[in-house]
């Protein structure tokens, strides 16, 4: 990407994860060892594959007269790369799309990257891994041309790529979770969607695009959000591009009354407690899918307490990521009592921070697993925690007693 060009490093680990967070890398090379006899082979070589369309990488080891290999997954790849070059290797070389990256490191270990421009023989091997986006560069779509991510050639403008990947990452998450909804649409019934916190609504024009323009599906969807300039904006683009089953209305999450049937939740980037309202009403609905993105999330920080771990909590910016991580773990424990099966899940949206967490949620007609509550609430104790979720969980639950 060109972003990942735009960059300098003077660090390894930022680089590399860069390469892999992207999934740019075209072939990788590792060699000169430090100490003679260290280990029985000369050099590394790595090179993407893609085995039952799983994106893997072979990783080659070569000896005096043999060759060995073994195919790892894309996080023990980039943990291999970090561990030779930072205890075994001097030298290695990432190749990319966008550029060649030579890493030195001296006999200390001291670092030197540097970048060279992409060479024309790595080029041609990436052309047999292009990444298949749902949505690609050089195909102009009209919604990406108004929300400003692309020119009218299809052109993605430079400051807009973070996005572009954003949004093809999060079709692609939605694409796996179609076969969730595949009863719904058997009998013919509209996708009924609601989007809380739609902002801007990039993901929101990119979801619907992708289900009634790409897959020709029914749908009817609404974005909510608390700010009447974006409600505004987004209803002005939604009738210019014809998109009769999208509206955006401002209304609080807590406010909005649904007149039927919600099929599918979406959140991203609801501020700490506002998630909690969009789950808990999506659970109300009966939802068949959830997916949450959550953000700012600061309830627990004041309430998370354990002696035992005390060396994650006396320090201000890692007891606040503790308390992000426990705040999700507990909200998706909570899904389970409920009877929702949930993934947590890396979801990358540089506007705001490196990396995100985002919660897939589906309804089980099976409902809870047993244990799942035993399970939350020895959690809960653990860590001294009251999470908003569940008290709105059990107002509803006394909502619908008979």
């Amino acid at each position: 990407m060109m972003w990942l060009v735009a960059m300098k490093y003077d660090r390894l680990e930022p680089l590399v994860g860069d390469v892999f967070e992207d999934e740019q890398l075209i072939f990788c090379s590792l060699s000169k060892v430090r100490q003679k006899g260290q280990i029985p082979y000369s050099k590394v070589s790595i090179r993407p594959v893609l085995l039952r369309e799983n994106l893997q990488y072979q990783v080659t080891y070569h000896y005096a007269q043999k060759e060995l290999h073994e195919n790892l997954e894309p996080g023990e790849t980039q943990a291999l790369i970090l561990r030779l070059l930072q205890g075994v290797f001097r030298q290695g070389f990432l190749y990319t799309v966008e550029a060649d990256w030579q890493i030195l490191v001296s006999k200390k270990g001291a670092e030197k990257i540097l970048r060279h421009p992409p060479s024309r023989q790595m080029l041609e091997l990436s052309h047999n891994r292009t990444k298949r986006y749902l949505l690609t560069e050089g195909t102009p779509y009209p919604f990406l041309v108004e929300l400003g991510v692309m020119n009218s050639a299809g052109q993605v403008l430079s400051r807009r790529y973070h996005k572009f990947r954003q949004l093809n990452k999060f079709l692609e998450i939605v694409e796996d979770c179609l076969p969730s909804l595949k009863q719904r649409l058997q009998h013919g019934h509209s996708l009924r969607i609601v989007d809380f916190g739609s902002g801007k609504a990039y993901l929101t024009f990119a979801l619907y695009h992708y289900l009634v323009e790409h897959l020709q599906l029914p749908v009817e969807m609404i974005g909510l959000d608390l700010k009447e300039d974006v409600v505004l904006f987004g209803n002005q683009v939604a009738s210019k591009l014809g998109y009769e089953h999208l509206r955006f209305s401002h209304e609080d999450i807590r406010d909005f009354q649904a007149q039927s049937q919600i099929d599918m939740v979406v959140s991203l980037h609801a501020c700490d407690t506002a998630t909690d309202y969009a789950l808990a009403q999506a659970v109300q609905w009966q939802a068949q899918l959830i997916l949450a993105v959550p953000c700012c999330q600061h309830e627990l920080f004041g309430q998370v307490k354990q002696d035992s771990q005390k060396p994650l909590l006396e320090h201000g910016i890692v007891k606040e990521r503790m308390a992000a991580l426990i705040t999700d773990a507990a909200r998706a424990k909570l899904l389970e009592t409920v009877g929702y099966s949930v993934t947590i899940m890396e979801f990358v949206d540089l506007e705001h921070t490196p990396k995100n967490l985002l919660l897939r949620a589906f309804r089980e007609p099976s409902g809870a697993p047993q244990g799942a509550l035993e399970e939350y609430l020895k959690f809960k104790e653990f860590w001294n925690i009251q999470p908003s979720l569940e008290s709105l969980l059990a107002e509803e639950a006394e909502d619908v007693r008979p």
